[in-house]
């Protein structure tokens, strides 16, 4: 090896311990460090760091459990000098001294207090611990990382330490002493604190200890109990694993069942719908602000969101920059949102301890992600097995799975996390109690409804708009598949197809009829809406103009649609996708929408969860029936979820 590259061999560790040793009196206590006999310093050409100490013992006379601490402190340096293209980073930690003789009761973690200020030379010196407060350094607690930056002068930094005891222990003698944290005898003759301080450093990144909000508390103690966590450089911690292994992040909120994706140190925290809300196309502009998608999610999903201002992050940041590999992407395109989706690495993130097919946010259909694969025509998603895949932006639609940042402030109020019994939020909307009607509930809740599940799309002229969560099925149980329908649009095949061929008929003739006279009661024709969407965004389903700018509730309507009972899902509209749960062994079908492509198909949904064209006449599918219930229609049980949907009746629906 030359001279040159002797130069360059870096810092591999720099190990200063030094013990502060506590005896406690009623009146007085002597704090004092005492250092090692010599300073150890590395120093390899010109990357060196080294610690030098400049005092080593500290005197509190008259020390009690105060607030306040004295003048006394114990100083410290940090020096180097780093040509190198790596910062060094180095640490100050704390960790649990010797029992002195003479004494064995040591003073608990949670009353010793820490200040600690920095100092560079010829600047004032500014406090960067103002009380810091560890409550278990029995194996050592980082409380202060710095560096020595990347191709940085000589540099020295001067440290100031200084300890005390909180003023919340509490002392007291005689019957008092039962309730206190210490009695005044133990504290005259036994009492102790001891620490070790020590200072490391290498070129590996360090962090100090997050001090979580209790929310986010909650949802990790599981995860880093059993190892299903991954910590990455920006200190975001992902979950990971297996569906069976993550069964302890969901939540349950404003009608719909989410999933927990990440903690950030602020104590925010990352979720994403378990189902898919719907299936559209991404649109002409590869970019996600200038997606379809972006609209959809900040504008018509937003607003299903039960009191978002308070819950939600209101300006999040969504991580949209074009990679074309699963590390992180950089910071070069921040889109900020209240509603957006997973990126490309948060994805990869939720395997690193599963496999692409196993892992927790497979769901077994194929889903937007919001990363562009490349700057001209391609974006990511998640396919139907699990694995990224990427797809022509302009003419391919893909399932949606919203994400959002819960605020750090947010109080869980039960639950346990599990999908049986998953975290409940502050602020959500109450559950229903008896006689409320059911239009005053959530988009997202399950309502039984003859004997079957569906989900609520929305309130539509104070009538309930349900959608079925399962398939039509036969006498034996199996999904029923059949051609769309004589003509393109629903409203004209309804009126031609009377009979029980296409399922513009069957649904409006047999399937009808079938439903018990006590829930067909309750039923009311709705609007169906039966605008083109072409190569156009899904607002074309209900607004007039060609790729509004408006919301979908603020545009001028379509004159395309079909007023009656029983009609199917439009592109765009919430639960137009695939629902069935295939994580827990359900098989899918292709499935009819309502939307007419043009002259040449019908939109539908793949069984992979991709929205696609069919001819209506060519293609049998099965169909997932939409439905609106009258105003008058109230809540007898249930909580709105899966496991326990809303019972309802309608005692003045008259027959």
């Amino acid at each position: 090896m030359d001279n040159n590259k002797k130069k360059k061999r870096i810092l591999t560790g720099v190990i200063i311990a030094i013990v502060l040793v506590v005896l406690v009196g009623l009146t007085y206590a002597l704090w004092s460090y005492f250092g090692i006999s010599e300073n150890q310093e590395l120093v390899a050409g010109d990357i060196y760091m080294k610690y030098t100490e400049t005092s080593n013992t500290i005197n509190i006379e008259n020390a009690m459990p105060s607030k306040t601490y004295g003048d006394d402190y114990f100083e410290f340096t940090i020096e180097g000098k780093n040509t190198y293209t790596k910062p060094i980073w180095y640490e100050i930690v704390i960790k649990w001294g010797e029992e002195p003789e003479g004494r064995t009761t040591r003073i608990p973690d949670e009353f010793l207090r820490f200040r600690l200020t920095e100092q560079l030379p010829g600047e004032e010196e500014q406090e960067v611990i103002a009380e810091g407060k560890y409550e278990n350094f029995k194996e050592g607690t980082r409380i202060w990382v710095n560096t020595i930056g990347a191709k940085s002068a000589e540099t020295t930094i001067t440290y100031k330490l200084y300890m005390w005891i909180s003023d919340e222990m509490v002392l007291g003698s005689g019957d008092a002493a039962a309730s206190a944290d210490m009695d005044m005898e133990t504290w005259t003759n036994d009492a102790f604190a001891s620490v070790k301080v020590s200072v490391n450093g290498d070129f590996a990144k360090k962090r100090l200890p997050i001090e979580y909000p209790e929310s986010a508390k909650k949802v990790l103690s599981k995860a880093k109990e059993n190892n299903y966590i991954i910590d990455d450089e920006d200190d975001v911690l992902y979950f990971s694993g297996t569906n069976e292994e993550i069964n302890f992040n969901y939540v349950w909120y404003s009608g719909k069942l989410w999933r927990i994706t990440a903690i950030y140190p602020d104590g925010t925290i990352k979720m994403i719908t378990q189902d898919e809300i719907t299936a559209i196309n991404w649109g002409s502009n590869t970019t996600y602000q200038g997606s379809w998608i972006y609209q959809w999610l900040n504008e018509n999903f937003l607003d299903t969101l039960e009191n978002q201002e308070n819950i939600i992050v209101q300006d999040a940041k969504w991580n949209a920059a074009e990679t074309t590999s699963t590390s992180k992407p950089d910071e070069t395109t921040i889109v900020e949102g209240k509603v957006g989706l997973l990126n490309a690495y948060e994805y990869t993130q939720a395997y690193k301890n599963a496999s692409t097919s196993t892992n927790y946010l497979n769901i077994g259909y194929s889903w937007w992600l919001i990363t562009p694969y490349d700057s001209t025509k391609n974006v990511r998603y998640v396919s139907s097995n699990g694995s990224l895949g990427n797809t022509w932006s302009y003419d391919s639609g893909d399932g949606v799975r919203p994400s959002v940042n819960l605020k750090s402030d947010i109080k869980i109020t039960g639950g346990d996390g599990s999908k049986e019994d998953p975290y409940r939020i502050s602020g959500d909307k109450e559950i229903a109690t008896v006689n409320d009607k059911l239009n005053s509930r959530v988009s997202g809740e399950y309502v039984n409804y003859d004997g079957k599940k569906y989900r609520i799309v929305g309130i539509e002229n104070d009538t309930t708009k349900l959608t079925s969560v399962d398939y039509v099925r036969d006498g034996i149980n199996a999904v029923m598949t059949k051609r769309f329908g004589s003509n393109f649009s629903w409203a004209t095949s309804v009126s031609t197809d009377s009979g029980d061929t296409y399922w513009s008929g069957y649904l409006n003739n047999t399937w009808y009829n079938n439903i018990s006279e006590t829930y067909r009661k309750m039923l009311v024709q709705g609007t169906y809406y039966l605008g083109t969407v072409g190569s156009t965004s899904y607002k074309n389903t209900i607004c007039s103009e060609s790729n509004t700018t408006e919301t979908t509730k603020e545009c001028n309507k379509t004159s395309s649609t079909w007023e009656g009972y029983v009609g199917l899902p439009r592109v765009g509209e919430m639960f137009s996708a695939q629902l069935a749960d295939k994580q827990n062994g359900s098989s899918s079908s292709d499935i009819w929408l309502i939307t007419p492509y043009g002259g040449s198909g019908v939109r539908c949904v793949s069984s992979r969860g991709e929205l696609r064209i069919a001819p209506p006449l060519r293609d049998a599918y099965g169909v997932r029936p939409s439905i609106n219930l009258k105003s008058n229609v109230t809540i007898t049980s249930g909580d709105g979820t899966e496991q326990v949907p809303y019972e309802i009746k309608c005692d003045t629906c008259g027959s």
